[in-house]
């Protein structure tokens, strides 16, 4: 029997829409009855998509009972992105929004993500803690996903990073495509130190163990494969988040154009086979 509860499923569905942040309302709704009609109870939305729609002329209730009126919760938003400089007027600035939307979804917590090629720790710290005290003041959690490809490129860099800023609301983001291409490979040994409650999501996808060229980010965006078609260890990975006691949100975030060209419907619907599949439901 699978530990993974199925309240906890939910579809990362920006790669409904390629990925893109400006949307319109019209796009907005067909992912979010699309990921309904696939069979998903709830979704992780970029704030940038719910902004986008309300700066185009719709109103925030309505937005929200797209979602609602489909039965999809919200238990995490994307993305907190240019805290790493420290610079802490401009974190309230740019990150405020994004708190703002997990709170009116009624979020539990929310994702960042580094895009700078080197960062700082110093300044990438005082940025996280930061993160933790507006989250906190909100009563969310924070989560933080490293990219093989900027200055936090594998779980260590991550972990420790979390544990500088000292916060107990922060913890991480496992994305699968991550996991195996980050710097060395798999890192089961750090995954084992890290107590569960500190995996906040599990962004399931997958991908070949060696790269496709030499852009790993635009390889990331636009070719990932559906979990349990590549080379990703399902079973041993999944059993080490079982024996640490993690209970995330299970978020499959699947960035494909061959899958998009389908439609999102039908690729939605792919994607919740496939999740299923690897994780035992």
């Amino acid at each position: 029997m699978s530990f993974v509860r199925e309240e906890n499923l939910v579809l990362c569905n920006a790669p409904l829409v390629g990925g893109s942040i400006e949307v319109t309302g019209e796009q907005l709704k067909t992912i979010v009855d699309a990921s309904a009609d696939a069979g998903f109870k709830g979704v992780s939305l970029w704030a940038f998509h719910h902004l986008a729609v309300v700066g185009g002329g719709t109103s925030s209730e309505v937005v929200r009972s797209w979602h609602l009126d489909r039965g999809l919760s919200v238990p995490i938003v994307e993305s907190l992105i240019g805290w790493e400089s420290g610079d802490l007027a401009a974190i309230e600035e740019q990150c405020g929004p994004t708190f703002e939307v997990a709170n009116y979804y009624g979020a539990k917590t929310v994702a960042g993500v580094v895009m700078s090629s080197e960062i700082n720790s110093d300044a990438a710290t005082a940025g996280l803690a930061k993160l933790a005290e507006m989250a906190g003041e909100r009563g969310l959690g924070v989560c933080i996903e490293w990219l093989p490809w900027t200055g936090l490129p594998d779980l260590k860099s991550a972990w420790k990073l979390v544990q500088d800023a000292g916060a107990e609301n922060l913890g991480l983001v496992v994305d699968t495509w991550h996991w195996l291409r980050q710097p060395g490979g798999p890192d089961e040994a750090t995954l084992r130190s890290i107590p569960g409650d500190r995996i906040h999501c599990v962004q399931l996808d997958d991908t070949t163990r060696v790269g496709s060229g030499d852009d790993a980010m635009m390889e990331s965006m636009t070719n990932r494969l559906l979990p349990g078609e590549g080379d990703v260890d399902w079973s041993g990975l999944l059993s080490i988040l079982e024996e640490i006691g993690a209970d995330p949100i299970w978020a499959p975030e699947v960035f494909s154009l061959q899958l998009l060209e389908a439609g999102p419907d039908d690729m939605a619907r792919k994607i919740h086979d496939a999740t299923r599949k690897v994780l035992g439901l």
